[in-house]
């Protein structure tokens, strides 16, 4: 279970899956919670989008695997 936000602690957010983001919680509603950017803008999202360190956001990021693809043709690879 999360731990109860209070108002003006500084918490972070992965935006887009890929970006983490420091924002400043504003309002505690329930289970969303509203979050103000450095830029002035705001946003309202579930505290289980909510971190409370910028490492367990970084865990919860998707690691993207390379593909190993089978046999790598050159261009100039003629099948006869």
């Amino acid at each position: 279970m999360q731990k109860r936000l209070e108002i003006g602690s500084h918490v972070f957010i992965i935006e887009s899956n890929r970006v983490i983001t420091e924002v400043i919680v504003t309002a505690d509603r329930g289970d969303f919670c509203v979050l103000r950017f450095p830029s002035g803008g705001a946003i309202q999202l579930r505290k289980s989008r909510v971190f409370a360190s910028k490492e367990d956001a970084e865990i919860q990021i998707p690691k993207k695997e390379p593909v190993q693809s089978g046999f790598h043709r050159p261009p100039y690879y003629y099948d006869h």
